[in-house]
């Protein structure tokens, strides 16, 4: 099957609601967000990067039930990683860990959370989410910024 990874335009952003309202997802995109989707004929996986505090944030990352387990997160996050010209927060369910672990992520202590983020984070974990904070920081982020 052949899939491509893309970034939404704003006006597209009732795509990704409609797709993450089908599979029961927690968040709800908003024109500010980038809203990426891996697509065939229709959105296969989403998610979104939020600008939160001065800093970005993945999150709602799904892929539909029938095409988890072929690598289709991977391909959608990688395409995600690689256009971020700055580090990339997320709050990774524990039991993904060595999945983004894989795409580069590191575990951080939440104390090193920008301060909005971290209420995130807490607000979670009190729910009983077994989450971990992680931080990528993009290989050529000092290529970029010191060019």
């Amino acid at each position: 099957m052949e899939v491509v990874a893309q970034l939404l335009p704003a006006i597209q952003t009732p795509l990704v609601n409609k797709f993450y309202q089908a599979h029961k997802a927690r968040g709800k995109a908003t024109r500010q967000d980038q809203s990426w989707v891996l697509k065939a004929t229709d959105i296969v996986a989403a998610c979104r990067v939020q600008h939160v505090s001065g800093a970005y944030f993945l999150s709602t990352v799904l892929v539909a039930p029938e095409y988890r387990g072929k690598g289709f997160a991977r391909r959608l996050l990688t395409a995600v990683l690689a256009s971020q010209p700055r580090s990339l927060y997320t709050f990774a369910y524990c039991h993904l860990s060595a999945f983004y672990q894989g795409l580069g992520f590191t575990v951080i202590d939440p104390v090193a959370l920008p301060q909005e983020l971290a209420e995130k984070y807490h607000c979670y974990v009190a729910q009983g989410r077994q989450i971990l904070a992680m931080q990528y920081i993009n290989p050529d982020q000092n290529r970029l910024c010191c060019e």
